[in-house]
């Protein structure tokens, strides 16, 4: 089974075969953030840094929460497994831009519970690898 979610005027959310993630009502899509290294010499009279490894990043979606949902339950249990998926955020630009990559989910924060409120709770992934950006038609996870 393959969880897809449409946010932010027609974005489209998808989670991996096996641990759908429903009932989602924000994500927050991963930054990309490159480590600075010193990079200057003893003739150098500017600070200028030398552009290293990309560090890692977070994906968090927050979703109304049933515990009693199978779906729900296969994030507890990927996040219990350690296990690895496919995320997708695809755009509905024009020409539609898919960012595809892989993560595992880190944590599982329920929300504050309010008189008359809801079940919530925000799910945050860890991304674990590259992003691949296509365009096109937009993509599916199978």
């Amino acid at each position: 089974m393959t969880a897809t979610k449409q946010v932010a005027h027609g974005t489209v959310f998808n989670v991996g075969a096996g641990s759908e993630l429903t009932l989602v009502v924000s994500v927050q899509p991963p930054g990309r953030v490159r480590q600075e290294i010193d990079g200057m010499t003893l003739n150098d009279d500017f600070e200028v840094p030398i552009l290293g490894i990309e560090q890692k990043s977070e994906i968090a979606a927050t979703q109304f929460w049933d515990p009693g949902d199978s779906n729900h339950h296969a994030i507890d249990t990927a996040f219990d497994a350690k296990t690895t998926l496919t995320l997708q955020i695809v755009t509905p630009h024009a020409t539609p831009v898919t960012d595809e990559f892989t993560a595992q989910v880190s944590k599982i924060e329920p929300e504050e519970l309010n008189p008359g409120g809801t079940y919530r709770r925000r799910v945050t992934f860890i991304r674990t690898s590259d992003i691949t950006r296509t365009e096109g038609s937009s993509s599916s996870i199978a």
